[in-house]
């Protein structure tokens, strides 16, 4: 291991390139097994599994926070995402499994899911460096998930777990957690991963790493298997670097916190490029600010308006519009309805758009 900082690449989520719809998969499964219906938990997250189980395109947040919520209500379990992450496979993780699980020791292990997490789930970028206690991992948390957030961690944390514990063949000592969650009530059910301490109520996720831990030797050390494998997560990183920078803005503007999209200056900063360049690139690419800002506010105002009960005040309010009258006038234009109208179910059947951030 290198004494220097281990940084993710710089790879920005977009709509259409967040996590892999495998662990929907899983989730289905899971539900299954707990005789919960999981198809009608994917129909409520405007999935079906025919399509699923076929289309390998990454999920975007609004579906996944649809399908969390979803999971949660027909299982009646807070620690499902605890569940969903100990029982997916290392194939589950695909390339970034595989380098995991082959790396020389616990140490190269968790290099690979510091520099690779990406290719598996955009939405979080880890940064490792070495600490007087061993190594430490920190999460940056780059997408808002509201209510689904304890879920969501639960999830990484354990399938982070699990992918060392197949690496090494057992839960080592010396592993720490911090959660930036409150204590849950259902906190003995982090107890299945013993002998790992969490740490609840801190300010962000991490994990450190023992030194002692870290020299742990990988069951499946394999020069030739690991170099294959990183081969493969290098390839699908670029992938994602290269995708349009109409993906990377609608991304940055899906992702805002509801009611606080942010402006031009703000986006351009976090493209790494000046207003007028921004401006200049996207209207090369047949789009602009002002159009992008409109699809997410138009997105999330039918989401909002089809499946929850908040009043036409409160989701014009949420979307940044101080008048409800300016809020309706822009629905009709959107829909050709008002919000009254887009709630009826003839009116959302015949408007209801296509998985959101697929064409």
């Amino acid at each position: 291991m290198s004494p220097s900082t281990l940084s993710s690449p710089a790879v920005a989520p977009a709509l259409d390139s967040l996590i892999h719809p495998i662990y929907a998969r899983l989730l289905r499964m899971l539900l299954q097994q707990a005789a919960v219906d999981g198809d009608g938990v994917l129909a409520l997250a405007g999935l079906d599994w025919s399509t699923l189980v076929s289309d390998d395109r990454p999920l975007p947040r609004e579906t996944i926070i649809r399908l969390i919520e979803a999971a949660l209500a027909a299982s009646g379990r807070p620690w499902l995402g605890l569940e969903l992450g100990r029982q997916a496979p290392v194939s589950a993780h695909g390339p970034l499994g595989y380098a995991a699980v082959t790396a020389r020791d616990l140490s190269g292990a968790l290099q690979m899911l510091a520099r690779y997490g990406a290719v598996r789930n955009a939405s979080l970028a880890w940064v490792m460096r070495p600490v007087a206690a061993g190594l430490h991992l920190q999460a940056v948390e780059r997408v808002e998930w509201g209510r689904a957030r304890g879920f969501y961690l639960d999830t990484v944390v354990a399938a982070m777990l699990s992918v060392i514990e197949s690496a090494l063949g057992q839960r080592p000592a010396g592993i720490s957690v911090d959660m930036p969650l409150p204590t849950p009530a259902w906190a003995a059910q982090y107890q299945r991963f013993a002998p790992v301490q969490f740490r609840f109520g801190q300010p962000l996720l991490a994990m450190t790493v023992s030194a002692e831990a870290a020299r742990l030797p990988c069951l499946g050390a394999d020069a030739q298997a690991h170099a294959s494998a990183c081969r493969d997560c290098e390839a699908a990183l670029a992938v994602l670097a290269d995708r349009s920078l109409v993906q990377q803005v609608s991304a940055l503007l899906a992702a805002a916190p509801a009611g606080a999209y942010p402006g031009l200056p703000a986006v351009a900063q976090a493209c790494g490029l000046g207003p007028r360049t921004l401006m200049r690139r996207l209207a090369a690419e047949g789009s602009s600010f002002q159009l992008l800002l409109d699809a997410a506010r138009r997105n999330r105002a039918l989401w909002l308006l089809q499946h929850t009960h908040r009043s036409v005040e409160e989701v014009a309010s949420e979307l940044g519009y101080q008048d409800t009258s300016n809020f309706s006038r822009t629905v009709r234009r959107w829909f050709g309805c008002t919000p009254g109208e887009l709630r009826r179910p003839s009116a959302s059947a015949a408007r209801e758009p296509a998985r959101p951030g697929y064409t």
